[in-house]
């Protein structure tokens, strides 16, 4: 599950980045743009949120165990 997160949130950076280039360039319609880049960025705050959320469920766990 951890690949597939690191490689959707890469992905997201990705688009976030393509998308900011592409309004700057004026290569496509602003629509296209918009909906390129909050595909990125909701790529990206799934990511983290999966990683922060394992990581709060280990420390959990770890304070079971005291």
């Amino acid at each position: 599950m951890k690949t597939v997160t690191i490689i959707g949130g890469l992905t997201g950076v990705l688009l976030a980045v393509l998308a900011y280039f592409a309004e700057l360039q004026n290569w496509v319609r602003i629509e296209t743009v918009l909906t390129v880049g909050f595909i990125g960025y909701v790529l990206i705050i799934t990511a983290i949120a999966y990683f922060l959320l394992s990581w709060l469920y280990r420390g959990s766990k770890k304070l079971d165990l005291l």
